[in-house]
């Protein structure tokens, strides 16, 4: 949309650069989520989404002015990531740390972990992730 805007040559895969950016953006998120879940450094991960979003947003919208490659939409998915991480980041920056741990010791298996626990706490930011990423693969 940006390259058409500024008269930058139109290419013909434009769904699928777009489809592969969205992608490479919410598979980037599901990682940095897993691993604060994992490690428990959501607000240290807040801190760091919150300083690099807007720079790493521009620059990913700039991104195809400057350098068009087949690999643009993959570099530009990586750097909307912390964007997309800072919704997600707000639930978990105030869980107890032993919260996970609990349900464990009252016999919570992973799926009744991830569909009692997890997915109410997430579900609106992850949607929130979602739309932002299809968004800005729309705006690309």
């Amino acid at each position: 949309m940006i390259a058409q805007l500024t008269g930058l040559p139109v290419h013909a895969g434009n769904a699928l650069s777009t489809l592969l950016l969205a992608l490479t953006a919410l598979a980037g998120t599901g990682m940095v989520l897993a691993a604060m879940v994992r490690l428990r450094c959501a607000p240290t991960v807040y801190v760091l989404s919150l300083l690099l979003s807007i720079p790493a947003t521009l620059l990913a919208l700039m991104l195809p002015a400057v350098w068009w490659t087949n690999l643009t939409a993959p570099a530009q998915g990586l750097l909307l990531v912390p964007l997309l991480v800072l919704p997600l980041t707000l639930p978990l920056r105030t869980l107890p740390a032993n919260w996970t741990a609990t349900a464990l010791e009252l016999g919570a298996s992973l799926p009744k972990r991830l569909t009692l626990l997890w997915w109410p706490l997430l579900k609106k930011p992850a949607l929130t992730s979602l739309v932002l990423a299809f968004a800005f693969g729309i705006l690309k």
